[in-house]
């Protein structure tokens, strides 16, 4: 695997970081060689944000998960209107994936909910699990609807300050630091950031967001044991929406006959993203890579995991290295 990817590897278990590890360069010209204190794009695991304030809202009894668009947007078409809070979060609702050209379009929210409400269906409501981004976007809108904040605000306020996550935040966030921004390498643009671009609505509630090592494996740890939610409230993120898909936008697969739950995003600028769940074995995966070569490309995070953690997680190889990290008690998986 050597020079297939730049960027960092997190393993944790129930009570610690069990290795973490740095590979290649921050930002190459500069000779900045990667740490734990890169910031790097997570690409959809954006979604997993999206999802959780959506669940909250609901939590909170201020939506209801059998809420329909019809509900938030009286006028959509009749087609349109049944679909439900459900289907968006487990891409079952008949949206088709994109209503961008790219995502760094220059488009309001209004134009966004347009183009979405107006795209034909692919499948009727509930008829077929089709990954859509445009889904999510629409589900940021609703956040907006419901809350009456920005999307951005409300994340910040109830999900990123609460659990202290001070190193994640949206494209040209004045929160985040851009002094450990990683760089992109194997994508267009060589040698940039994705933060430095902006975000409009042709990505919020999809992608648009950054993060640490450590910061995504607290969130990570959120997601599974439901901080975000009021207390004694179950934690929605890891309830079904359908055969594929769990509420927090987390997927159910199987690799090597092992039961997997995960999320991923890759960009087109050479970051790659991933946090993979083993429950069986109490195990969570992180990957933030800011760089990739011809051999995997935008699937480096699911290769790499695929290919070279599991199988030695999962006791099929030789042991992890020895040259990890201090470990960051912040980042249990309880």
């Amino acid at each position: 695997m050597a020079g297939t990817f730049d960027g960092l590897v997190l393993v944790a278990d129930d009570k610690t970081v069990l290795f973490k590890s740095a590979y290649g360069c921050e930002d190459r010209e500069g000779f900045v060689k990667n740490s734990a204190a890169a910031i790097s794009d997570m690409g959809s695991i954006a979604k997993t944000f999206t999802a959780a304030a959506v669940l909250q809202l609901a939590q909170n009894e201020k939506l209801q998960l059998s809420d329909t668009i019809g509900d938030f947007y009286p006028t959509a078409s009749d087609e349109v209107k049944p679909i439900t809070i459900v289907q968006l979060l487990g891409h079952s609702s008949g949206l088709d994936n994109f209503h961008n050209d790219s995502d760094f379009e220059l488009m309001d929210k209004a134009e966004a909910e347009n183009r979405i409400l107006s795209m034909p269906l692919i499948a009727k409501p509930g008829e077929k699990i089709a990954y859509s981004n445009a889904a999510y976007t629409l589900l940021a809108a609703v956040v907006e609807k419901v809350s009456e904040q920005p999307f951005q605000d409300y994340v910040h306020d109830n999900l990123l300050t609460p659990l202290s996550l001070g190193n994640t935040g949206f494209y040209q966030d004045k929160l985040v630091s851009s002094s450990h921004l990683a760089r992109g390498y194997g994508g267009d643009d060589q040698g940039r950031t994705t933060f430095e671009k902006g975000l409009t609505w042709a990505l919020i509630g999809a992608g648009g967001m950054v993060t640490s090592i450590d910061d995504l494996a607290i969130w990570s740890a959120a997601l599974k044991n439901g901080a975000m939610f009021p207390a004694g409230a179950p934690s929605l993120a890891f309830s079904k929406a359908n055969e594929r898909w769990l509420l927090g936008s987390l997927a159910q697969v199987e690799i090597s006959g092992e039961s997997i739950i995960q999320m991923g995003g890759s960009t087109d600028y050479g970051y790659t993203a991933l946090i993979q769940f083993v429950p069986n074995r109490n195990l969570l995966i992180v990957l933030l890579l800011n760089a990739h070569d011809d051999k995997y490309k935008n699937a480096t995070h699911h290769q790499l995991s695929r290919n070279h953690i599991l199988p030695i997680l999962l006791g099929e190889g030789a042991e992890l290295p020895n040259n990890s990290m201090q470990p960051t008690a912040a980042a249990s998986a309880d």
